[in-house]
């Protein structure tokens, strides 16, 4: 049974109701998705976790309008200032999200596990210049590579506050607001870290200010077992397709439809994905390799019988 849906990037609530509608229908071993991604050609990948997420905006309002800055500044708090300043508590100087409670359900990453993510060729050098940094960062005591797929994040997406035209603009804002999200970890709760975070945010707002939390999408982590009999039946198809041992990934991107197939249809997903690291998913010039397409359909050959003899 193949199902396809359109609302994947806003939410894909109306999959959802279908899955919900379709349940008996769609019973199932398992669910096979491919939009996850391989380090390269020689090492294609089994992912057995995903990142959950959670997006929220927040609002700073000073004065009722925006105010001369000639005039008026200097006795006004500046909603930019203010915002900028309260997101800067956020994260430690060890790059920790500085949130009561944020970690306690995160689940230790295994020796296993660390070794598995070890074999994932990785070059600092060659990772800074494909993303055109000088210099990279994360949260002390993990590799790069941890930091990306297996540790939770509080990131802002977009800063909007004053005159934002050309040329300059002499004024104090009257307000400043901030979109962000957070990717979660297994076994961290969506809703829960909405709460903390909504909370620690209020907790910081300046009396001078006025805070609007306007909670947004969520959808829990995800992970199942890279030793179950259909993940060792995925292994052998990859081998099969590509020619390479297999390697297991988690990956830093969310799905949120997985954890909807795991709780309405009771079954796991396997992400067989096939996207290389410059394919530039999102952004401008993104592409499909045609050799990883032409093994991603040998790929998906295999999984017939495979699945099958597994099962």
């Amino acid at each position: 049974t193949f199902v396809v849906e359109g609302e994947e990037e806003v939410g894909g609530e109306a999959l959802v109701d279908f899955l919900k509608q379709k349940k008996r229908d769609l019973k199932c071993d398992g669910v096979v998705v491919s939009d996850t991604g391989i380090p390269d050609l020689k090492h294609p990948a089994l992912t057995y976790a995903l990142r959950g997420v959670a997006a929220l905006e927040v609002r700073l309002d000073g004065p009722d309008r925006d105010l001369h800055s000639g005039i008026y500044g200097g006795s006004v708090e500046n909603p930019a200032m203010a915002l900028s300043k309260l997101l800067a508590q956020m994260i430690d100087k060890n790059g920790r999200i500085a949130v009561l409670g944020f970690y306690d359900d995160v689940a230790k990453l295994s020796a296993y596990e660390r070794k598995q993510m070890a074999r994932v060729p990785f070059s600092e050098a060659k990772y800074k210049k494909l993303l055109g940094v000088k210099a990279l960062f994360g949260e002390k005591g993990f590799t790069s590579n941890e930091h990306r797929a297996a540790r939770p994040t509080f990131e802002i997406n977009g800063l909007t506050s004053g005159y934002q035209g050309e040329g300059s603009k002499t004024i104090v804002p009257s307000h400043a607001s901030a979109k962000i999200t957070m990717r979660l970890v297994p076994h961290q709760d969506a809703a829960k870290i909405l709460r903390l975070v909504a909370r620690h945010l209020k907790s910081l707002c300046p009396p001078t200010m006025r805070m609007t939390v306007e909670l947004g999408h969520a959808a829990d982590p995800y992970i199942v077992s890279p030793t179950g009999r259909l993940a060792k039946a995925a292994l052998k198809s990859l081998k099969s397709a590509f020619g390479h041992e297999p390697v297991l990934l988690r990956e830093g991107g969310s799905i949120p439809v997985v954890e909807h197939f795991a709780r309405i249809l009771k079954v796991d997903t396997y992400l067989l994905g096939l996207a290389l690291p410059d394919d530039n998913l999102h952004s401008p010039n993104e592409k499909m390799d045609l050799e990883v397409f032409t093994r991603g359909i040998q790929m998906s050959a295999n999984l017939w019988t495979d699945f099958a003899e597994a099962s």
